[in-house]
């Protein structure tokens, strides 16, 4: 059924590069403007497929097929620098969201773009992926600076509480704890959705944790762990379990070791607190394998770990605890 559909989107989206359409540029423009006409085909060929991704998102795996299908098609056009900005803005998403190693050449589409767009819901998106291209390429406080210019625009509740997490966790590789942890509070106050709200959550968390403030953390993961998400929206009614939100990917390691962490001081039970102790051990081992030798939270990690494995150690029934 899915490549059924993929097919109807991809073969839709081939006419319509192919096909005449009442948004076709005017004869002025086209003598204005000789490839006004590429551009617009171009255009409405790459609106649908990001449309067809957007509407896929819950399943991210699926979903990047529209994008990389997107590149494709750019690819395939071989327009020069595009005159129009939507279509600059289109070609740069479609890059952002397939992560295909081009995030300069996003980046460069969007900073030529946004002088020329009026202030309105399509240049806040133009931020937002300035922001996501910038991340992808490592430049934290750029990234952070795009998604604030967002927020200077941006009206939708949700929209709003996303740019929000976004430039909490650029300050969060900046260093810039007590301003990420005040970037999740707004994100999770916000958000129209639970899910954004209880990331936000677990965002603040993380942030008190990596200021030194473990006991606070644990006291706002409490709160987190105690909600969970409906289940007729999501795939899990754990937020930590659903795709997308912590960046750079190992983040998420860290950040499902301290829950754990939080869950084994909840848990009534030994059996329950030592599984707890174990995945909170694993996820900090994950993390150390993933991060880089620069990052600056592998003390952090480490003495997490340490802190749960010596806490399993003292529990009956451990076979084999780690050390």
């Amino acid at each position: 059924m899915r490549s059924a559909w993929l097919a109807v989107v991809l073969g839709g989206a081939t006419s319509l590069v192919a096909a005449q359409s009442s948004a076709e540029p005017t004869v002025w423009q086209r003598a204005r403007d000789p490839s006004a006409h590429a551009e617009a085909r171009l255009l409405r060929g790459l609106e649908r497929l990001l449309d067809a991704e957007a509407q896929a998102e819950p399943e991210p795996e699926f979903a990047s097929h529209f994008s990389r299908a997107a590149v494709a098609m750019l690819d395939l056009a071989r327009l020069p620098a595009p005159n129009d900005p939507r279509l600059a803005c289109a070609m740069a998403r479609a890059l952002v969201l397939a992560h295909v190693g081009r995030a300069a050449e996003a980046e460069r589409l969007l900073e030529a773009a946004i002088p020329k767009l009026p202030v309105g819901t399509l240049l806040a998106g133009a931020w937002r992926d300035l922001g996501r291209a910038r991340r992808e390429r490592g430049d934290a406080a750029g990234a952070r600076a795009a998604w604030t210019r967002e927020l200077e625009i941006v009206i939708d509740p949700e929209e709003r509480g996303l740019a929000f997490f976004e430039r909490a966790a650029a300050e969060v590789r900046l260093g810039e704890l007590a301003a990420a942890a005040l970037d999740y509070q707004r994100a999770s106050e916000a958000a129209s959705s639970e899910l954004l709200r209880l990331r936000g959550l677990y965002g603040v968390a993380l942030s008190l944790e990596r200021q030194g403030d473990l006991p606070a953390a644990l006291v706002v993961l409490d709160r987190a762990l105690a909600a969970k998400l409906p289940l007729s929206h999501y795939p899990s009614d754990d937020p930590l379990e659903v795709p997308g939100g912590f960046t750079p990917e190992f983040e998420l390691e860290y950040v499902r070791g301290l829950a754990a962490t939080a869950s084994a001081r909840r848990a009534s039970e030994s059996v329950e607190r030592r599984r707890a102790y174990e995945h909170a051990v694993a996820h900090f081992d994950a993390y150390l394998a993933a991060a880089p030798a620069s990052d600056a939270w592998l003390g952090h990690a480490r003495a997490l770990r340490e802190r749960a494995a010596a806490e399993l150690r003292k529990l009956p029934g451990t076979s084999h605890p780690p050390r």
